[in-house]
């Protein structure tokens, strides 16, 4: 645990064109014992004076601005080595830019104040060390660069098709399962994009005893957790190079131990 930042509050800068939500997001931190608004930098130029002048420990930055763009200011920044970053954008395509550049967390605009709570609660739950480090920790810890068949059991599963055949598998290489409500049944999604049909016995509790990998997300998915690269609202976004993937759903039943599990790991 980061002792030091648990008696200690965190020192925040924002960098942001976007006034309204920098401010909207401005409000909500200061709202917070723990947080320290050390202030709000429209201009890139602006920002990197505000980081050398207070190191904060959080830096929320925008991805676009008017003659630049966060993700090179990023790249090519000298900052602080216990500075992490968080992009705030409401662009969805940056996000897998910030997952191969290894930044601590992403934040959609409008940000959901859930998500904003989870970042903030990830970032005190460092562990020791970590604060010293370079912002590789990643979303949600994940190890990007690592296979998920590092991280998985290599024990083959056999699940049942629609047509009633055996098909072993590897767990590794189901990345979720959607529950098809037309037609009342279950589909599981691989790492190569195939779709298999499953048999119409299959239940959401069948699936969830293939592993403890296996979450459920809401009652039409049950994703692989060790795909999983953002949770942002109601979305469930994965690793590269399947972020285009945007069909999973978050429901509010299933969020709280989604993202207990999520952080988990």
């Amino acid at each position: 645990m980061m002792t030091d930042q648990n008696i200690s509050k965190i020192k925040v800068v924002i960098v942001d064109d976007d006034l309204p939500s920098a401010q909207l997001l401005a409000k909500s931190l200061s709202e917070r014992e723990d947080i320290t608004l050390c202030g709000i930098a429209e201009t890139l130029t602006e920002g990197e004076r505000l980081v050398k002048l207070h190191t904060p420990d959080l830096l929320f930055l925008d991805m676009e601005f008017p003659d630049s763009n966060g993700l090179e200011w990023y790249e090519a920044a000298d900052l602080p080595a216990n500075t992490k970053v968080v992009f705030h954008t409401c662009y969805r395509r940056y996000i897998h830019d910030a997952l191969s550049l290894k930044v601590f967390d992403f934040l959609l605009k409008p940000f959901d104040a859930g998500d904003l709570d989870v970042i903030l609660r990830r970032f005190k739950n460092l562990p020791a060390g970590r604060e010293g480090a370079d912002n590789s920790c990643g979303f949600g810890n994940r190890p990007v660069g690592r296979t998920v068949m590092d991280s998985m059991s290599a024990r083959p599963l056999a699940i049942t098709s629609v047509i009633n055949s055996k098909i072993i598998v590897n767990p590794a290489d189901i990345v979720y399962f959607r529950y098809i409500s037309e037609r009342k049944i279950w589909e599981c999604v691989f790492s190569n994009l195939k779709r298999i049909i499953l048999k119409r016995q299959t239940t959401a509790e069948t699936i969830l005893g293939y592993g403890p990998d296996f979450v459920r997300t809401h009652k039409h998915f049950i994703v692989n957790m060790r795909y999983v690269g953002i949770i942002s609202g109601n979305d469930c976004l994965l690793l590269p190079p399947l972020d285009s993937i945007t069909e999973i759903k978050i429901s509010k039943s299933y969020r709280r131990d989604l993202m207990d599990r999520f952080y988990d790991i």
